[in-house]
């Protein structure tokens, strides 16, 4: 215990300390940025600009719109305009203030609806009339396309007709954005250890823009403390930073962010405006679903255009339609910046399409579990995109199960359905809600997927196990440990995994959309299992045998002859026969396809489902809500870590709870409010309630032992259920997060007028 040491806790003869120059306007044209000054002050050995990176900095995935340093033009408050390396605080300090920056104010963009107005200010780069995507203030759009629901709406009894808000949320991780660069000889090549999510990305990034080989970086990721998706462009462009600073001083350099900073320059969750309209049969069937979504992105694209065809993709829910139409706008804003964050564009379509079908089972009198039991997908079903499931689809199985956990019938009778004309002041009220998801399997339809692992056995017949995937927190490594042991026959002990590093892993792509556990496990499989054919052959010429003729009994070998060899035994005697102890496997996403231009096809080759309920208990007097208990069960077929599986369930439902009560990033003319925890809340061990998970292990084929992902479908249906209790303890029907005491007690936002103080403020402590 303690034993573990994060970037922050690095430290080396001669390091430097560094830190940007941000912005603290939301949106400005440079003029000119003059360093001269700052370059003078003692102690300060480098400082840098757009101008020292190849191309300006340029990078980005999937759309190439950021700079490590801002070009041109200042997008949001935060925004990194300079970088400074000096040997003390007070130097640095210093030469920060030094640098002189002339700005020419812009007219700032901060309300998503309007962004695609011909009179908007433009946040983005092309022009309006430009072709491709971006163009104008549109990052890009998406359609999903099943029938057309216009034709259908008359054959249905109820139509909702609803819009529904979410707003940015902060990651919260403990641990703020850290990078060390260390130069080699000559400032010949760099090694960085940073808290990033994915090594190689930021190891290209650093190739792309600051002009070294690629044998000359080396990304090392020590200890994570969180991230939850926040630690990829904002870390890529301190990573870049940092590695530039290193090589003109020739001398190590380090940069941690403070919290202030961290919150002000990083990217959030995206804030969504969503459209739902959906009709019903009143039976309950639904019928069809038409949606339409605005996508605030900020000043640049990040991930958000992954997150955003997640959001899309999800849109109508795990439910069968007859007819479906999902249109989504991914739009530009001075609004800080968006991008992957835990849920990765489900979360907020989750929260609006479970409200909208809660609210059709209230209108029909049917009990919500039932309503979505009559209506959820199914094995052998096909899905609004046009894709038929598989055999490992466990959605009902979830919903029954959680119905039992939950006490749900007994308790939906026990606890009156909310009326707010009938509500007394003060009265303490029960509730009990519920909530469905369905989660794409890794990046699905965007790009090949693939993920490499590696084993080595080592003279002392220990193993050394790594992966291209990362571990900042989901438990991945240990997965990945349980997977090469059982499929060698070995005790987990005898084998260590490295940490992420470029240099000894293979790229495998980003550590995003829970990839981990069926890429990386796979992959991880797919190397032992080549490992452990090369051992028993080694067996097989030990005993004088043919392979079929060898049994295993824990980590022994068995005979024909029935006398065991043990698992060194067998490893020596592969050492005599010069076969080589080491093997690489690479495991390839079954193939997906997907039609832009139509909005259909297989989006994702396969799904994770799950089904939560939370029991509420409401102050009518104060609108303060207490969640009082909470059940979920997954659909996450064979449970590889038991512990660790829970503590992802946990954890999600904790992050969603903060989600739907409590968490909210307000940013008012650009300028975010809460610059720190003292302002933006989120659950302690006093706001969580005890949880009682459990799990469908309904096999999945193309899973590791037949194991599915958790992580992030964990946290993604927490709001709407906690959003649907409340609904159910008071009547009132919350369609914009977070459910705050004042949209509780009087169904309307009470939010105070915006400051740039704390914003400022912020910026200059960092």
């Amino acid at each position: 215990m303690g034993t573990a040491r994060y970037t922050a806790d690095y430290y080396l003869p001669g390091m430097l300390i560094s830190r940007c120059l941000r912005s603290k306007v939301p949106h400005a044209r440079i003029i000119s940025i003059d360093t001269s000054e700052a370059r003078q002050i003692p102690g300060v050995h480098a400082v840098i600009t757009c101008d020292d990176f190849i191309d300006h900095g340029r990078f980005g995935f999937p759309i190439v719109d950021m700079y490590m340093l801002a070009y041109q033009r200042v997008r949001y408050v935060g925004d990194p305009i300079a970088a400074v390396a000096a040997e003390n605080e007070e130097s640095l300090q210093a030469a920060l203030k030094a640098i002189k920056v002339e700005l020419e104010p812009l007219p700032g963009l901060f309300d998503p609806r309007q962004a695609l107005s011909p009179d908007a200010p433009l946040v983005g780069e092309k022009p309006r009339d430009a072709e491709g995507y971006p163009h104008g203030n549109l990052l890009i759009d998406y359609i999903v396309r099943q029938n057309d629901p216009d034709a259908v709406w008359k054959e249905c009894d109820l139509v909702l007709d609803k819009e529904y808000t979410t707003m940015h949320q902060e990651h919260a991780y403990i641990e703020t954005e850290a990078s060390l660069a260390v130069p080699w000889p000559k400032s010949s090549g760099v090694t960085v250890y940073a808290c990033c999510q994915s090594p190689f990305l930021a190891k290209n990034n650093i190739i792309q823009t600051v002009g070294l080989g690629s044998e000359d970086v080396r990304v090392i990721q020590p200890y994570v403390g969180g991230a939850f998706g926040g630690k990829d462009d904002t870390m890529y462009q301190t990573i870049a930073q940092t590695a530039k600073l290193a090589l003109i001083s020739g001398r190590p350099v380090k940069m941690v962010f403070s919290r202030e900073e961290s919150m002000i320059s990083s990217y959030k969750r995206d804030a969504m405006i969503m459209h739902y309209k959906i009709g019903a049969k009143k039976d309950g069937t639904l019928m069809a679903c038409q949606f339409h979504g605005i996508v605030d992105s900020g000043a640049y694209a990040a991930i958000t255009p992954f997150t955003a065809w997640r959001s899309t993709i999800h849109a109508m829910g795990p439910y069968r339609y007859q007819a479906c139409s999902v249109d989504t706008d991914v739009v530009y804003t001075n609004n800080g910046f968006a991008g992957a964050f835990r849920g990765f564009g489900n979360t907020e379509v989750c929260f609006a399409s479970e409200l909208a079908v809660d609210e059709i089972a209230y209108r029909l009198n049917m009990d919500p579990i039932d309503l979505r039991l009559k209506n959820c997908l199914r094995p052998g079903d096909t899905t609004s995109h046009g894709q038929k499931l598989g055999d490992d689809v466990a959605l009902a199985e979830c919903l029954q199960q959680v119905r039992k956990l939950s006490d749900w019938d007994r308790k939906r009778k026990e606890f009156e359905q909310g009326d707010p004309a009938r509500i007394h002041p003060g009265e303490l009220r029960k509730g009990i809600g519920v909530a469905a998801v369905f989660h794409g399997m890794s990046l699905g339809a965007e790009g090949k997927d693939s993920a490499v692992g590696t084993l080595r056995i080592n003279d002392d017949n220990t193993l050394t196990l790594t992966s291209g995937l990362t571990d900042y927190g989901s438990g991945s490594r240990t997965v990945f440990t349980l997977i090469a042991a059982e499929t060698l026959g070995i005790n987990p002990s005898r084998i260590h995994m490295l940490r992420p590093d470029t240099d000894t892993a293979i790229d495998s792509g980003p550590t995003v959309a829970s990839r981990a556990t069926v890429l990386g496990g796979n992959a991880t499989q797919v190397t032992a299992m080549r490992l452990d054919a090369i051992l028993l052959n080694a067996a097989a010429d030990l005993f004088h045998c043919q392979i079929v003729d060898i049994l295993r009994d824990g980590e022994n070998y068995i005979g024909p002859n029935e006398e065991p060899a043990s698992f060194d035994k067998v490893v020596d005697h592969a050492r005599q026969m010069g076969l080589t102890l080491s093997t690489e496997g690479r495991w390839n996403a079954p193939e997906n396809h997907w039609s832009f231009e139509s909005g259909t096809g297989k989006p994702y080759f396969a799904y994770h489902f799950g089904a939560q309920v939370a029991e509420v208990l409401v102050d009518t007097g104060t609108g303060k809500v207490e969640v009082t208990g909470y059940w979920g069960v997954h659909n996450t077929g064979t449970v590889i870590f038991p512990q660790g599986i829970l503590g992802q369930l946990y954890g999600g439902i904790t992050q969603g709870l903060g989600y739907a009560l409590m968490e909210r990033v307000d940013f008012d003319k650009g300028f975010i409010q809460a610059t720190n925890f003292d302002e933006y809340i989120i659950p302690t061990a006093m706001d969580v309630p005890e949880i009682v998970g459990a799990f469908v292990e309904k096999p999945f084929s193309d899973g590791p032992y037949g194991a599915k992902n958790i992580a992030e479908p964990s946290l993604v249906p927490a709001a709407p259920a906690i959003i649907n209790a409340i609904f159910h303890a008071t009547g009132r029907r919350i369609q914009n997060l977070p459910a705050n005491l004042e949209r509780v007690l009087i169904g309307k936002d009470l939010r105070k007028e915006g400051s740039n103080t704390a914003c400022k403020l912020g910026l200059h402590q960092v």
